[in-house]
């Protein structure tokens, strides 16, 4: 039950309010040192489950918790904050992430109390996306603790952002469409 990944997956979720504290507090670069050391558990912890065999269920389920947990609270608080110091994430593309997230919930939960589809496995283009939302949060962390000069680079990641997003809900939909054809 408490394997080397589940310890780190556990360990990333515990780091969400002490990110969000430090964000609060104006203190940027530890925000943005939390934000990385959470996604390098992720990554760590990923590559552990699967090289030594430790993938379990409660992993399934914390690991993807974990992830959200901590990209809605920092889309949300990057996005809602007044008086950052450089930039925030625009209200658009904070929309844009979630409706897609709240699309793919609905559709997998429906294809699963409707048509009994047990698995809904994230597609390519979800992947490339999440990775997308996830990098561009970390530059806006970035920005915000290290100064302006990773403005212009963040304005450009906003619209590759939307896009890959976007893609990536369009790919979902169909994906499912597919799945309720195969299962009437």
């Amino acid at each position: 039950m408490l394997t080397v990944p589940n310890a780190l997956t556990l360990l990333r979720l515990l780091a969400v309010p002490v990110f969000i504290y430090a964000s609060f507090r104006g203190e940027y670069r530890l925000a943005f040192f939390i934000f990385t050391g959470a996604a390098a558990t992720d990554f760590l912890d990923g590559v552990i489950a699967r090289r030594f065999n430790q993938r379990s269920r409660l992993g399934a389920i914390l690991d993807p918790a974990a992830d959200k947990t901590m990209m809605i609270g920092g889309y949300l608080f990057y996005t809602l904050r007044d008086g950052l110091p450089v930039s925030g994430i625009p209200g658009w593309l904070t929309f844009t992430v979630f409706i897609r997230d709240f699309f793919i919930i609905a559709f997998a939960y429906l294809l699963y109390t409707r048509v009994h589809v047990k698995r809904f496995p994230p597609s390519w283009a979800g992947k490339t996306s999440t990775v997308l939302q996830a990098f561009t949060l970390g530059v806006a962390i970035a920005a915000n603790a290290f100064g302006p000069a990773l403005l212009p680079f963040l304005e450009i990641l906003f619209r590759i952002v939307v896009v890959a997003t976007l893609f990536s809900a369009w790919d979902y939909l169909r994906k499912g469409k597919g799945m309720l054809a195969a299962n009437p």
